[in-house]
């Protein structure tokens, strides 16, 4: 997908996440859903693979046209990993809870959450982060909702391993930067699975 050009880096995240969400929107819900399973299946084989039983993944609970992240949950399940789910806190910061994904409800914005009483848990203790975006590029860039939150959270746990997960039409020549971005090591779509530099 081509570059967007403007000297106003928030326009042109703007931009770009408009018409990368646009494109998203319209794939077929079969093609989602293979996509989601080779996805889980490229996870579980170069990253799952090599972890101990116990370790933390902070994965994610899809919301509107995101990669489903219910195959890579079962992977991760089936390793006898333990999953940590994102919400929102007061302070409009993200914190992660160890929590089933059937124990989700509706939290900030609607995104599937763990309750409030579910004990946060150290970004530090967190092995890998599973992460989604409206937008990758192949340097690692990531251009998310625009709120922050997971850049925020992962220069709390500079030593965690960060995979990006898309499906291949979200990524693009280059996503706009800020100071303040945070990149992924690793990003994996339906077709391929991109190192970053």
């Amino acid at each position: 997908m081509q570059a967007v050009t403007t000297d106003d880096p928030a326009r042109a995240k703007a931009t770009l996440r408009q018409r990368v969400r646009m494109a998203r929107d319209q794939l077929a819900p079969d093609y989602r859903q293979a996509a989601a399973t080779a996805i889980a299946d490229a996870i579980d084989r170069e990253v799952f693979a090599a972890l101990a039983p116990g370790a933390i993944v902070a994965l994610y609970a899809a919301i509107r046209s995101e990669v489903d992240s219910a195959p890579i949950a079962a992977r991760a399940s089936a390793r006898g990993l333990t999953l940590a789910y994102p919400r929102i806190e007061a302070d409009r910061e993200l914190a992660f809870a160890i929590v089933d994904r059937e124990a989700l409800t509706p939290g900030a914005m609607g995104i599937p959450a763990p309750v409030a009483s579910a004990p946060a848990i150290d970004p530090g203790a967190i092995d890998i982060f599973v992460i989604p975006a409206i937008a990758f590029d192949p340097s690692g860039a990531r251009l998310g909702w625009g709120g922050g939150y997971y850049d925020r959270i992962l220069a709390r746990a500079p030593h965690a391993r960060r995979v990006g997960v898309a499906f291949a039409s979200q990524l693009v020549a280059s996503v706009p930067t800020d100071g303040h971005d945070q990149r992924v090591h690793l990003i994996v779509t339906e077709v391929a699975l991109h190192r970053c530099a």
